[in-house]
């Protein structure tokens, strides 16, 4: 589950809040996160494993890799050396977890990347993973200012959000949950919980030491919520963000919609 990085990028509480100036120093990343037993974070543990079995579910197959090892990502499957590399767990302690895009096929899969720029994709060896079926799919529409999740086409949560300024907008495209996590202040600006997204900001290359990571957060500003207002980052109410946060896996499926 996510924040540090997800706070990372683009999520201060109001305008004059985004620079989420907390002391002199640099905060460890880890450091707003609450101590969430390693096991639920990842919500890994939970998923069937996929063994080639088709759709259980009524929609499309979504499948999720999960790393067993830190993993080579290649530009081809021909290709002899890895363009990079991947570590087990993400800078939240989270399992890396990557959203599929074609395969398993003769030992590959293709997968989607948490990586600049938005939209990268690879391709890993079959036997660095294993896999998983992520059912649900989060929608954003930017200008509704609305954020939808379905599971098997079936619409589970639905409500207002606030979405990227002008200056600072919430990238669209289709990306993937990477982390979940609970905040150890509640009632601080990015709310309960968060979920990390693979998405980048388009405007923010580095932010309390991450990579401008999106997220979808709750906040300590309700009146925030259907504004545009943030770094990039979603907001949510804070009852909405706690019921993803129950009910999201890592690698659900996020499209964002201008």
């Amino acid at each position: 589950m996510m924040v540090a990085t997800l706070v990372v990028a683009a999520c201060g509480p109001g305008v004059m809040a985004e620079t989420f100036v907390v002391s002199a120093e640099p905060i460890p990343l880890v450091a707003a996160l609450a101590d969430v037993p390693p096991a639920a974070r990842p919500m890994v543990e939970q998923r069937p494993v996929w063994d080639g079995f088709e759709a259980t579910s009524t929609g499309p197959v979504k499948l999720v890799a999960y790393a067993k090892r830190a993993l080579e990502v290649f530009g081809a499957p021909d290709e002899p050396q890895p363009k990079m590399i991947l570590d087990q767990e993400t800078i939240l302690g989270t399992v890396t977890v990557l959203g599929v895009l074609t395969g398993p096929v003769d030992g590959w899969v293709e997968v989607m990347l948490p990586t600049r720029p938005n939209g990268s994709t690879g391709w890993l060896r079959v036997s660095q993973v294993d896999f998983y079926v992520a059912d649900g799919e989060i929608v954003v529409d930017l200008g509704e200012r609305r954020l939808t999740y379905f599971v098997d086409g079936v619409e589970v949560l639905s409500t207002r959000v606030g979405v990227g300024s002008r200056y600072n907008q919430t990238p669209t495209g289709e990306f993937f949950v990477t982390d979940s996590v609970s905040l150890d202040n509640p009632s601080g600006p990015w709310g309960p919980h968060a979920l990390g997204l693979s998405a980048r900001s388009e405007t923010i290359t580095e932010f309390n030491g991450g990579d401008g990571i999106i997220g979808i957060h709750g906040t300590n500003n309700p009146s925030s919520i259907g504004g545009n207002i943030s770094l990039g980052c979603v907001r949510l109410p804070n009852e909405m963000i706690t019921r993803l946060y129950e009910m999201v896996p890592l690698g659900t499926r996020v499209v964002i919609n201008g």
